[in-house]
């Protein structure tokens, strides 16, 4: 579960190492899948985004155990986000990490692509 000020781990090869969730949309907190609006804390040098800049992104692992139709569930040792640009696609171009399949149903599939293991 993500509620505001959480820190989140970035996934991918944007360029930022760590953002800070300050509102989750449409929910009371976050699961795998939902939209989340970060600002940025950490980043690496020559990136587009500046230090405390506003962003999107999505939820893709949570430390909160994620529960599967057959009894099992998962559970992920961070938490950790996509970034977003305005149109909703991904900053980067590689995703770090398995994926979990419950963003299939959630109608994540460009993210799906771009990932290379599953759970």
């Amino acid at each position: 579960m993500i509620y505001s000020s959480t820190i989140l781990s970035v996934s991918d090869n944007s360029g930022i190492s760590y953002a800070k969730c300050f509102n989750v949309s449409n929910q009371a907190f976050g699961s795998v899948g939902s939209l989340v609006y970060v600002t940025v804390i950490l980043r690496k040098s020559k990136v587009k985004l500046q230090k405390l800049n506003l962003g999107k992104g999505i939820i893709i692992r949570t430390k909160k155990n994620v529960s599967r139709k057959i009894g099992s569930y998962i559970i992920f040792s961070s938490n950790d986000i996509i970034l977003l640009n305005e149109k909703n696609e991904p900053l980067g171009t590689r995703i770090f990490g398995p994926l979990p399949l419950e963003l299939r149903k959630k109608n994540c599939l460009k993210l799906l692509s771009l990932g290379s293991t599953f759970i």
